[in-house]
């Protein structure tokens, strides 16, 4: 009779990410992972980015670690298992969810566990942008504007979200960028959204790129250059049909690397506020991280 060796699981829950949540994601795993499958083991963040430092410890020791919390808890536990042999897997509970979102991966905790138990994996790109790396998306314009508000606001959620950003779309002021990439000098004058995409949206089913592939090897820069307000309804269509790419006053970038020189210092990373300096390098890294999909 053969062994049957069961993989090691860690699932590393942010308590703040969807708050009240946590301990029924706990009760959750008890009811619907396959025990027969794997060995649990939880562990809970208790300081800003202590999910990169346990991912970080943990790298290589488990088969599988699990991010439960938002595209920011994904990305410090992901960036630590690029090219290792462990797998990630989401149990979305942020606001956004933009990666959970472009994997398909379920939003409800029951079925996100399921899909754990099956198993299927695919090995998707990261992107290293400077000294730090991206699973989704980073920007440093109006979008960044957003994240650095959102991360001082009192409450969370979509709502706040799009207070934000409707307030902030008048007072926002956008800037000139230069833009090199495959031999060649763009300058971008009045850069409003200026975002590197891996994957195809922000979260809540917000498509920047919508032509992005998360294994494809490329890196799409999106931009965005302020408008005149009378096509503020135009630029709600394109977005609400997921063809922002389409609209009068977007460019789009494709390239393996990318270079551009910022002035703007407060930036995002998958959805994070990060300081950064004024030149920014961007490069994609194929097929680098697996990643339990449907």
């Amino acid at each position: 009779m053969l062994l049957q060796f069961k993989k090691k699981i860690l699932f590393i829950i942010n308590p703040i990410s969807g708050i009240g949540k946590q301990k029924v994601v706990e009760h959750l795993i008890e009811y619907y992972l396959d025990k027969k499958q794997f060995d649990v083991d939880i562990n809970y963040t208790q300081r800003h980015k202590h999910g990169e430092e346990i991912s970080a410890e943990n790298a290589g020791k488990y088969d599988i670690i699990v991010a439960v919390g938002g595209d920011g808890s994904v990305n410090q536990i992901g960036k630590q298992l690029i090219h290792t042999k462990t797998t990630l897997a989401i149990i979305p509970t942020g606001s956004g969810n933009g990666l959970a979102r472009h994997l398909k991966i379920p939003l409800k905790i029951k079925k996100a566990l399921l899909l754990i138990n099956k198993g299927n994996t695919k090995l998707i790109d990261t992107v290293k942008i400077n000294e730090a790396y991206f699973i989704g998306t980073a920007g440093v314009g109006f979008d960044a504007y957003i994240s650095w508000k959102f991360s001082e606001a009192k409450k969370r959620g979509f709502w706040t979200y799009l207070k934000i950003a409707l307030t902030g779309f008048l007072k926002y002021q956008p800037t000139n960028y230069i833009i090199h990439y495959d031999g060649k000098e763009k300058i971008i004058k009045k850069g409003w959204l200026v975002t590197f995409t891996n994957s195809s949206q922000y979260g809540n089913n917000v498509f920047i790129s919508p032509n992005a592939i998360i294994d494809d090897g490329l890196i799409r820069l999106m931009i965005i250059q302020k408008f005149p307000l009378i096509y503020f309804p135009i630029f709600v269509v394109y977005f609400l049909l997921k063809q922002i790419h389409q609209f009068k006053f977007t460019t789009e970038i494709v390239s393996r690397k990318i270079t551009l020189i910022n002035p703007n210092i407060k930036i995002h990373i998958d959805g994070e506020p990060i300081i950064m300096g004024n030149k920014i390098e961007v490069e994609a890294m194929p097929q680098s991280l697996k990643v339990i999909v449907p």
